[in-house]
This record gives structure tokens, C-alpha cells and sequence, in this order.
């Protein structure tokens, strides 16, 4: 599993304090791409995950796996996982 084509996202905080960090394609194996995943970071520093769509639920994943996804997109936009909690 991997990131692919990170696309940080330079926008401000909305009107509830949620912040996007970045859009990717997360390439699950050699042969499934899932693609317009995003991060965004919460108010309260958890980062959360979305799957592609406008209501981000074309995505379920255990939580392991979450948190995997979350840290690997956090490590493609040049930032330390271990400094925030993951949702």
C-alpha cells in the first residue's frame, strides 16, 4: 500500500476549524488505485481520512488501517505522523 500523486491542499480553516491537508490516490496493491482520498486535520489536532466523493463515504476501513493510510499521506506531505493523533 502506498501514496500516489500527493496533492497538498493551501486552503484556510473552515468556519469549524477543519483544515484540508492534502488529496492522493492511495494504490492498495500493483492492481487497485482509490482514487481523491483525503486528510484533514481536525480542531482538536486528530487527522481525519475521507474517501473520494463529496460526502467521503466510498471508503471503509478498519481502524489499523486508517491510521496506516493517515501516517503514509501525513510522511508524503513532509509531515511527522508522531506529532499528531491520527483518528
Amino acid at each position: 500500500m502506498n501514496i500516489r500523486s500527493m496533492r497538498p491542499i493551501h486552503q484556510d480553516r473552515s468556519p469549524k476549524g477543519f483544515m484540508p491537508l492534502g488529496k492522493f490516490n492511495l494504490a492498495v496493491t500493483d492492481d487497485i488505485t482509490i482514487q481523491d482520498c483525503s486528510i484533514v486535520k481536525a480542531p482538536d489536532g486528530r487527522v481525519f481520512l475521507y474517501g473520494p466523493g463529496r460526502e467521503g463515504n466510498a471508503l471503509s476501513c478498519s481502524p489499523g488501517a486508517r491510521k496506516a493510510i493517515i501516517e503514509l499521506a501525513l510522511a508524503a506531505l513532509g509531515m511527522e505522523p508522531n506529532d499528531r493523533r491520527a483518528a
